[in-house]
């Protein structure tokens, strides 16, 4: 989940110094002065009003807001730092001054020539705005920050520890009431901010608006995903009775949707806290004869019968809660038993997770945690080019990896809080009921709902390992307008082919040479657009080119496929457009296959041309 923060209205300035907050633009009250006479002939009775800045906020209320959102955005930016650092000490010490700060800023959006204001022809769509977000900051620094910072400590915003070798099921249970209390007071001014009409305010309100509104829902998600642990906790760590999960360890040397192929399967056992690893195996074990589930008609016409034989191509799809299901019933159908959820992570997770615990040596390996992604994903492949002896080691790593994340050795939390923002750690649950609660966090992979994401992913055509040395760059640039809508996007992808060695050399599970030639890189790029955006000009190598265009489970889609010999690279630009320029939080998330390096997608913004 990525760190919550929370940007009251105020006057913060942009990179090129430009005023966001509404007290900070003194165009506003310049503005107001200049129309005195005429909205004091409208309001009549009403003396004490001299000015109305865009036609809606009295001059003393512009001073009092301008002090007020100066000091909402010092504690505002202390505590958001105090919730990142889960510094219980420094959140209490700015949650007197911020709701202080929101008490000033609502009194100055309140009054009769308020009231008036917000019931004028287009002085409502300027004084409405306003006064909800008043309300949304006080009610967020006093019925959610305030009780957090009265808690004993943040820690419940973060996974739980491993001590004496267990996770405690109850450990967030004293937390539970004051977590469901603050992501409701948080849900309810994210509600009341967006049920707020600003397409007709000026920009210089309706921008910091959406602005607040975002990062509101950032902090509202952070504290409804510690909420929804603390419920979840006790019944899937075992403190209600013994759970079975499978875990899929994927391999981002050989890409799919989600992350990897799913090269080996482990189950786990837990029943109070306590973890047990149980039985091993690897996807090649586990190809069907026939097909071990029902596919979707979609699924079936993008990949045929795959995703129900091979184990190692359940997740073509992105959406992991359908890849677990399918991977439950490949167990089953090799005799393993019902599984109570599937749980996802990839070697780079792995080496975040066993920060802080000593190397070990495996088969004359050296696991670490800075080498453990390059070791699992490359180098034991070159150490053991036979595929039984490549097993024999994989299982091996596997044992000794969770002796030490569970021994207390290592880091797990911290490395496990960085995965799941990452999207390297996915969970699903059978229980439809807790799968139900699971499926709002970050952890749940649920891709195909989210029509506000924009999703880029990656399925390997390869068949080997070659794309450890495939090093690849994406940009999603925002076009927004001057009033801060969005009027497209451009996405631009970048895969360049690193190898420079004598491919002969590779074992075949890297190199390859049957379906391919030795060293050939393919892979198919998928992209679905965010709803209200379609597909326009697309570029190779800067050229025009053109892209296979679909739905998928309802969702808009475009593939390209991707071909490379070593030392070869090419590059990708696609735009995407909208009919009618977006809301600015219409598209608040770049959902993408996490790749063999750490390295996320990187966002820029753009004016653009089209408003």
């Amino acid at each position: 989940m990525r760190a919550a923060r929370i940007v009251a209205l105020s006057g913060v300035r942009d990179a090129g110094g430009r005023g966001w907050g509404v007290g900070a633009d003194d165009a506003v009250v310049r503005t107001g002065r200049r129309r005195t006479g005429r909205w004091v002939a409208v309001i009549l009775a009403v003396p004490v009003v001299a000015v109305l800045v865009l036609g809606g906020l009295a001059a003393s209320d512009a001073f009092a807001l301008r002090d007020a959102a100066a000091d909402l955005e010092r504690h505002a930016s202390a505590a958001q730092a105090a919730l990142r650092e889960r510094d219980v000490e420094a959140l209490r010490n700015d949650v007197a001054g911020l709701e202080d700060a929101a008490g000033r800023f609502v009194a100055a959006t309140d009054g009769p020539h308020w009231w008036l204001a917000a019931r004028l022809p287009y002085v409502e769509d300027q004084a409405r705005p306003l006064v909800a977000a008043g309300r949304a900051v006080e009610a967020v620094a006093a019925e959610a920050l305030s009780p957090l910072a009265a808690m004993e400590d943040l820690d419940a915003l973060a996974a739980p520890a491993f001590e004496g070798g267990r996770v405690d099921p109850f450990v967030l249970e004293p937390y539970r009431a004051t977590l469901g209390r603050a992501a409701d007071a948080l849900e309810d001014a994210v509600a009341e901010l967006a049920g707020e009409d600003v397409s007709r305010t000026d920009a210089r309100i309706a921008g910091p608006y959406e602005k607040l509104a975002l990062k509101l829902d950032e902090v509202a998600g952070t504290v409804r995903t510690a909420s929804r642990t603390a419920e979840l906790l006790p019944a899937m760590l075992g403190g209600e009775g013994p759970r079975t999960y499978l875990v899929m360890v994927q391999h981002n040397a050989e890409a799919r949707a989600t992350g990897g192929i799913a090269g080996a399967i482990v189950e786990i056992g837990v029943e109070d806290g306590r973890i047990d690893l149980r039985r091993h195996r690897t996807a090649t074990e586990m190809i069907a004869d026939a097909p071990v589930a029902d596919l979707t008609a979609d699924e079936r016409l993008y990949y045929g019968e795959r995703m129900a034989i091979f184990p190692q191509d359940v997740n073509f799809t992105p959406e992991f809660p359908r890849a677990a299901e399918l991977m439950t019933a490949f167990w089953s159908a090799q005799g393993g038993g019902a599984v109570d959820g599937v749980m996802a992570v990839d070697p780079v997770a792995l080496g975040w997770m066993l920060e802080g615990a000593p190397p070990v040596d495996v088969a004359g390996v050296t696991l670490a945690a800075d080498t453990l992604a390059a070791t699992l994903l490359n180098g034991a492949y070159l150490a053991f080019p036979d595929a039984g002896e490549q097993d024999l080691f994989f299982a091996l790593a596997a044992a000794t990896l969770f002796g030490q994340m569970t021994s207390g050795g290592a880091s797990p939390v911290a490395g496990l809080t960085r995965a799941v923002e990452a999207g390297r750690f996915l969970l699903w649950a059978a229980d439809p009921d807790e799968q139900l609660i699971l499926a709002a966090t970050p952890v749940a992979g649920v891709v195909l709902e989210r029509d506000a994401a924009l999703g880029l992913f990656v399925n390997d055509g390869s068949g080997t390992k070659i794309g450890w040395y495939v090093d690849t760059e994406a940009t999603v640039t925002d076009l927004r307008c001057a009033d801060g809508r969005l009027a497209g996007q451009r996405v631009d992808v970048a895969l360049r082919h690193t190898f420079d060695g004598d491919v002969t050399t590779l074992p075949e599970t890297v190199g390859g040479g049957r379906l391919l030639p030795q060293g050939r890189y393919e892979s198919n790029l998928i992209l679905m657009p965010p709803a209200g955006l379609t597909f326009g000009a697309v570029a190779q190598n800067g050229e025009p080119a053109t892209l296979a265009q679909g739905a998928f489970e309802g969702r808009l889609q475009g593939q390209l496929r991707v071909g490379l010999e070593p030392g070869e690279a090419v590059a990708y630009s696609v735009e995407l457009t909208a009919a009618v320029p977006l809301d600015a939080e219409a598209v608040v998330d770049v959902v993408a296959t996490p790749g063999p390096r750490d390295r996320g997608v990187e966002r820029r913004e753009e004016a653009a041309t089209s408003c």
